[in-house]
């Protein structure tokens, strides 16, 4: 199967909205999705590639409270 972003993007979206309404802590689904993703850069990037990603995740300041609505994400649109 080829999967475009988009299709990855929107399955990867469908579970974390399912999981959500399961009443699953955000928190929790959160700190899941951002430790698969990290092994999943470290399995695939340069040692040095990786740093430097970690260096930019570490330093990125708080994100605009208005790039994420709540009611948005749960109705599932998150733009």
């Amino acid at each position: 199967m080829s999967d475009t972003f988009e299709d990855t993007y929107r399955k990867f979206e469908k579970m974390t909205v399912e999981l959500v309404a399961e009443d699953i802590e955000p928190t929790i689904i959160a700190g899941c999705m951002m430790g698969q993703a990290m092994k999943l850069y470290q399995l695939t990037l340069s040692p040095e590639d990786f740093e430097a990603l970690m260096q930019i995740i570490s330093q990125t300041s708080i994100l605009d409270d208005n790039i994420l609505d709540k009611n948005n994400f749960l109705s599932g649109t998150l733009h």
